[in-house]
């Protein structure tokens, strides 16, 4: 007999929510207090950092990776010293910034990622992800060193990359297949060409089920976490794997630093006043639509935050411009 889930969802406004009144003439129920959960919602990338890239997390990040990883013996981990900020090396292109990066004992590179919304150009983005610690690896070795050993070989002679990439989007809407991995083979015969570049990608949102049972996959069960540690109350009694204790306690909010506590507040009553104003634009159709609605609210809300001197990864985060963006967008503004 199937179980009934025993996790509780936090009721309040969600952007999903129809509210009353018609397209022509929308009433806006505005919440008079946003709820902030008795978790940190793990979806939004500067919180997956914070949470996963915790050095006091690491043993939490480390199940999880042998758990997608199991063909590798981790057995211990360390952050990546390096700036997470990856210089992009071409003219006028787009630096990169990685949400967690570390490695294991011998060397193995993982790049782990959050990604809350779909891009088109996706996997060309993560392929080009891909390329800095290999990079990273050549440059790290002195050619006065090489030249002593009288080999070029060695520079190539680098350990293998995993990018692992946890999507809240479909990029196969016709299937339940969650976890996805890719690496470079040869079409015809499949022989693998190099084990040093890998791709890990959860389709978490192929996890279509609103409950969790005991019976599921670690896939399955991290996709659900994942999906809704912000609006749960309790930690649901399927997952009862210790990684998962782990993981519910370092999401918990009261367990964060005060400071960590109040900004993690600022960020999702931010966050949640976009998506509301986000939506009234889209009910009373705005010029022509989303994409004109989407530009008024971006200049509403970086006016807001730029009154309150917010921090400007905040105001990336939340009106998810580029830094030019946010500099033209401001000038407009003033």
């Amino acid at each position: 007999m199937k179980t009934q889930p025993t996790s509780t969802l936090v009721s309040g406004y969600h952007p999903d929510h129809r509210l009353p009144g018609t397209l022509e003439e929308p009433k806006i129920a505005r919440p008079s207090k946003v709820t902030i959960g008795r978790y940190v919602d793990i979806l939004y990338d500067k919180w997956f950092k914070i949470i996963l890239g915790a050095e006091g997390n690491k043993d939490v990040l480390m199940d999880i990776l042998r758990e997608l990883i199991p063909e590798r013996e981790i057995v211990d981990i360390t952050y990546g010293t390096k700036k997470r900020r990856k210089v992009n090396p071409f003219l006028d292109g787009h630096d990169s910034f990685f949400d967690v990066e570390c490695q294991d004992a011998d060397g193995t590179r993982f790049v782990v990622e959050m990604q809350k919304e779909e891009q088109v150009n996706f996997a060309d983005r993560v392929l080009f992800y891909s390329t800095f610690p290999l990079q990273e690896q050549v440059e790290a070795e002195k050619k006065e060193d090489r030249r002593k050993r009288r080999s070029h070989d060695a520079q190539y002679c680098y350990a293998p990359v995993y990018v692992i990439s946890f999507l809240n989007f479909s990029r196969h809407t016709d299937t339940d297949q969650i976890l996805f991995r890719y690496d470079l083979r040869e079409r015809s015969s499949n022989e693998l060409m190099t084990d040093r570049i890998n791709f890990i990608f959860l389709e978490m949102k192929n996890f279509r089920r609103e409950d969790v049972q005991p019976e599921d996959s670690f896939v399955e069960k991290i996709s659900f976490a994942f999906t809704h540690m912000g609006s749960l109350t309790e930690r649901p009694a399927a997952l009862m794997e210790e990684v998962f204790r782990r993981l519910f306690e370092a999401c918990e909010v009261r367990s964060l630093p005060n400071e960590k506590q109040q900004k993690y507040q600022r960020n999702m009553t931010t966050k949640r006043d976009y998506e509301n104003i986000l939506y009234t634009a889209e009910l009373r159709g705005e010029k022509r639509g989303r994409e004109e609605g989407m530009d008024k609210t971006k200049m509403v809300i970086l006016k807001k935050m730029t009154d309150e001197n917010a921090d400007p990864s905040l105001i990336k985060m939340v009106s998810e411009l580029s830094r030019d963006e946010i500099l033209e967008t401001k000038q407009e503004a003033n």
